[in-house]
């Protein structure tokens, strides 16, 4: 609570800084702010349908939103801006007119861009062709800080510059909708109508260009890129065909397939034709041992073996026809058989004529093995003749083998290249497929792009910022002055009342006296000093209770401290109330500079005609040049530490005050009056000050919070 008044005091004690400075800097702004240009703010909405608009390309729909910031982007950005500044300014050099105020610009704002026109820019005006004029400005343009329309769009001017458009210009998107909103304010409702109207046909050009000039060269680099992977697959593929030609291959799948199949036939038929060729092997030399001489007689007969020959080379020629076949060899295959046939009758009987002489001579019967010999014979006969036959074709099939396995490579070979080539050529067409459906989203997302709400042409201004500047400049010094009060506040170490005093020193405030005041309340200066007085003797008289020696010190670190003033004081206040008292003063009843006072160890030593009776006043000297013993102060009923309440307390203040304490006992007490206080801090003790005016009377009623408190005058009894 005692917080919470300090703080109403401290805005009271400022009320007048409070006040004054802000309407002084309040009455400045307005003198300051009359002349401010007026602005005209312009608006319009378009319609871009990127959100909710339909898609061709189904990853344009998730990136929706980067396209929308990439337009708004394109409206701020110093390619479109130019052109804007370019156009508008061909409009004003054209359709202005000093005279009056047109649609374009206003005769004034004319007036002071004619001013800044070199002749030579002049010259590049056609009033009858707005085109030519914005060519020709295009044309003068360079990089240079001496070209007129180079710093124009480059510096601070405020309709040109291409730096303060990008900052006036404010394109927001409405509430995550397709609509976006552009705005602009200038001092010429001329100016800012065109700049707006040049700015919506601009930057949908400048979409259009930057994103369909972009889809085009992809375009056509995939086309390009098609029509070469073409030519390559159509050449790898005549190639192919061309190889297949020269090495008679129809579909070598099967050609190798149908050779190996073959192979394996060969090789089980090798199988049979070796058991065959051994079995009979053996079972001629088995009968040859039982037949005995007969077998050689019948080996060594010549039409045996002529016959024998003539079965050999048949059975050849039927294996070769057998294993080649085809349909003009089957006439050939039949008369070879039937001639195999005969001549197999031929031996047959031979063979039977012969083993009967012989069995006529030896009288045994060899009719049944010569049978099964030659049964075996004609089978080698035909076995070998097989076997010789599978030789022919087994070279054959080893040429074959030969020739197809590296058309194989080969062929595989030419196969990938192809279906490599082949899927570059997909992977292409499929990318040129889907650069199109962009090119053809493009073309619906920009056919969309409608302004909803053209700009319109203002005809009155808007509300000015005139009076949020003065009031803003009013609260600004307001804050100010409290900042710098507050800083003073808490940075000073003038003691100024009870509060600020024991805070700084750590001690406790008796009393105060107030400062007399010359203008306002000086008729009130004694009654306000007795008012204090009583109070202060009020405060001290408890501390004389039960005591033989009623001694008060008065100390203070500084001259002018108010000693003899309170001294004198109080010792009329008490003689008036019939109390017995002895004010004593260094350098009138005893030395300061003495021994005596040095050494002194009760104030009998100093003043030996003071009665204990009496109530003594002891005013000390200045203690930073004269200490005072311990024995003096522990002997008074009470110390007290005047202190001016408008000086600083310094550091020395501070330790002397420490060492005081120091040497006192703790029973006895050291307390500080202020002097020379202001009339807020004597109120802290004395209660309301006169006069009782009812301004007064309310204004204390505020400071002790008593906010619903019923007050009664003060003569009221």
């Amino acid at each position: 609570m005692e917080l919470f008044k300090y703080i109403v005091r401290f805005f009271y004690r400022i009320r007048w800084y409070m006040v004054l400075l802000p309407i002084i800097v309040g009455i400045i702004t307005y003198i300051l702010t009359s002349n401010m240009d007026k602005s005209f703010d312009v608006k319009t909405t378009i319609y871009t349908g990127i959100i909710t608009g339909y898609n061709v390309d189904a990853t344009d729909t998730r990136n929706a939103n980067v396209h929308l910031s990439n337009l708004i982007n394109i409206i701020t950005t110093e390619r479109t801006l130019k052109v804007v500044s370019l156009r508008l300014l061909t409009r004003c050099l054209i359709y202005g007119d000093a005279e009056k105020n047109t649609s374009y610009i206003t005769a004034e704002h004319y007036q002071e861009l004619e001013a800044i026109i070199p002749r030579e820019v002049k010259a590049l005006i056609d009033r009858q062709d707005e085109e030519r004029t914005l060519n020709n400005l295009i044309a003068y343009e360079r990089p240079n800080a001496n070209n007129f329309v180079y710093g124009l769009l480059n510096y601070t001017h405020p309709y040109f510059s291409i730096p303060v458009l990008s900052q006036k210009i404010k394109v927001v998107q409405l509430d995550n909708s397709d609509l976006i909103e552009i705005g602009y304010s200038a001092n010429d409702p001329g100016i800012a109508y065109n700049t707006l109207e040049i700015l919506n046909e601009e930057f949908v050009k400048q979409y259009r260009e930057l994103r369909y000039g972009e889809t085009n060269n992809v375009i056509d680099f995939f086309r390009q890129e098609l029509a070469r992977l073409h030519e390559q697959l159509t050449a790898a593929e005549d190639s192919l065909i061309q190889y297949n030609i020269e090495h008679r291959i129809i579909n070598y799948a099967e050609q190798t397939e149908q050779l190996t199949v073959m192979d394996a036939q060969y090789q089980m038929m090798d199988n049979d034709l070796l058991v065959n060729s051994s079995t009979s092997r053996a079972l001629i030399d088995f009968y040859e041992y039982k037949l005995g001489d007969l077998a050689k007689a019948i080996r060594t007969n010549n039409e045996f073996m002529d016959n024998l020959n003539a079965i050999s080379k048949l059975n050849t020629q039927i294996s070769t026809l057998e294993i080649t076949p085809e349909e003009s060899n089957n006439t050939n295959l039949s008369q070879k058989k039937e001639q195999l046939e005969q001549a197999e009758k031929n031996i047959s009987d031979l063979a039977m004529k012969l083993s009967q002489e012989t069995a006529s001579t030896n009288n045994v019967s060899y009719e049944t093995l010569v049978t099964q010999w030659l049964e075996q014979v004609v089978i080698r006969e035909k076995t070998l003749a097989q076997i010789q036959a599978r030789d022919i074709m087994r070279e054959k099939l080893d040429r074959d083998f030969l020739y197809f396995s590296p058309i194989g490579a080969v062929i595989n070979r030419k196969e990938r290249n192809i279906g490599f080539v082949e899927g570059n050529y997909m992977s292409t067409l499929n990318a040129l497929n889907q650069a199109i459906l962009r090119q053809k989203n493009l073309e619906m997302t920009s056919a969309s792009l409608k302004v909803m709400n053209p700009p319109l042409f203002p005809l009155t201004s808007s509300p000015t910022a005139r009076r949020m500047i003065i009031l803003a400049a009013m609260l600004g010094i307001l804050i100010a002055v409290i900042g710098y009060f507050l800083i003073v506040e808490l940075l000073d170490r003038t003691l100024r009342d009870k509060m600020r005093a024991e805070r700084i020193t750590g001690g406790k405030v008796l009393g105060v006296f107030p400062r007399a005041n010359k203008v306002r309340y000086r008729r009130y200066n004694k009654a306000i000093d007795e008012m204090a007085l009583k109070q202060l003797s009020t405060n001290l008289l408890p501390y004389f209770d039960g005591k033989q020696q009623r001694i008060v010190n008065l100390l203070s670190m500084e001259d002018k401290d108010g000693k003899t003033h309170v001294a004198k004081a109080l010792e009329e206040y008490w003689k008036s109330m019939g109390l017995s008292v002895r004010r004593i003063t260094h350098d009138e009843d005893f030395l300061s500079e003495d021994r005596q006072y040095v050494q002194a160890k009760s104030l009998s030593e100093l003043c030996p005609d003071w009665k204990t009776d009496e109530i003594a006043i002891v005013e000390y000297p200045v203690l930073k040049n004269n200490p005072i013993t311990p024995s003096l102060l522990n002997e008074a009923s009470i110390n007290l530490m005047l202190v001016r309440a408008n000086r600083t307390w310094k550091d020395t203040d501070q330790l002397m005050y420490k060492r005081l304490m120091d040497k006192k006992e703790d029973e006895v007490p050291m307390m500080l009056v202020l002097t020379q206080a202001e009339r807020d801090a004597v109120q802290d003790f004395t209660g309301q000050l006169p006069p009782y005016t009812r301004f007064k009377n309310l204004e204390y009623k505020l400071f002790q919070l008593g906010l619903t408190a019923v007050e009664y005058p003060q003569n009221e009894k």
